[in-house]
């Protein structure tokens, strides 16, 4: 046989791959409300929702000098932070139903006791449907290693000189650092789906920049909008429901008020993330061209 005739033939085959390639991706793509087998397994290999809830109030929270001789990673909850959490839990457990957990838990004290109190409702779940692990990935930003407050103060004025997203804190991370590592884990977690297929609800409990920046990378939020996004309250969480067409959709947020005197709790519920007003924030002339689709490759 022919040097000719063989390059022929290979020539033929690897047009006819890259066609039928090409073909597959746009169907993967564009066929948004269809039946076919793409969408089925898009939406098979995920779970049936996802949701990002915020660490009840830490002490931190409430006297900002904590932080001087206490490492932002061991900040421990205040009581009201504790009964935020168990309050939260029993929000989510009616969301949830008796379906299979996994709870993602970023390694700090915070977000450790959050999830304890979280577990409160899940207590009485039968054995082999609740698990958790811990995932450094998902912690806060880092401020530094201890932080001065007069210095977060001052650091705080030039990051809105600086702007927002790009703004690193001496010795710390700025949320694009924190992006780079969300866009590691949501890689990760994409194979944790497949990995726990029978899972119906994956939990992170994780802190209020860290949300955001999730929420971004996945709805490819802009710069600009991104610093728009206010931050969540404590124990405050966002619900990711599958649409069934292999994405996730905001269904709703929960942020379960409590009453400092009464210790009543009102849930307050809304269905989108609240934005502000954000003189620093650059917005493109192009903005309304803006590519707002999820990312079909994530989650």
């Amino acid at each position: 046989m022919s040097t000719t005739s063989v390059g022929w033939k290979e020539c033929l085959i690897a047009s006819a791959t890259a066609v039928a390639i090409a073909s597959a991706t746009w169907y993967w793509k564009n066929c948004k409300e269809c039946d076919c087998l793409w969408c089925k397994r898009r939406s098979h290999s995920r779970p049936q929702r996802v949701i990002f809830i915020r660490h009840g109030q830490s002490e931190g929270n409430v006297n900002p000098e904590r932080y001087r001789d206490t490492p932002d990673n061991a900040m421990p909850l205040t009581e009201l932070g504790k009964y935020q959490a168990r309050q939260a839990g029993k929000c989510m457990k009616k969301i949830t139903g008796e379906g299979k957990t996994r709870f993602i838990v970023s390694p700090c004290l915070r977000t450790i006791e959050t999830f304890e109190g979280l577990m409160e409702s899940w207590k009485d779940a039968p054995e082999g449907t609740v698990s958790w692990i811990e995932e450094p990935r998902i912690r806060e930003q880092d401020f530094g290693n201890f932080q001065d407050p007069d210095q977060i103060r001052e650091c705080k004025i030039q990051r809105r000189k600086f702007g927002g997203f790009f703004y690193r804190f001496p010795s710390g991370e700025s949320p694009a650092d924190v992006y780079d590592r969300v866009s590691s884990f949501m890689d990760t977690l994409q194979r944790m789906f497949i990995r726990h297929a029978d899972v119906d609800n994956f939990v992170l409990v994780t802190h209020g920049v860290t949300i955001r920046v999730l929420l971004m990378r996945y709805f490819k939020y802009s710069i600009g909008h991104f610093e728009r996004v206010e931050n969540f309250h404590n124990a405050e969480f966002v619900v990711l429901e599958n649409n069934g067409k292999g994405s996730f959709e905001i269904k709703q947020l929960v942020y379960p008020k409590v009453d400092h005197e009464t210790l009543d709790v009102t849930p307050v519920v809304s269905t989108a993330v609240r934005l502000r007003e954000c003189s620093g924030a650059r917005h493109s002339q192009y903005a309304h061209l803006y590519d707002k689709n999820s990312l079909f490759s994530d989650l």
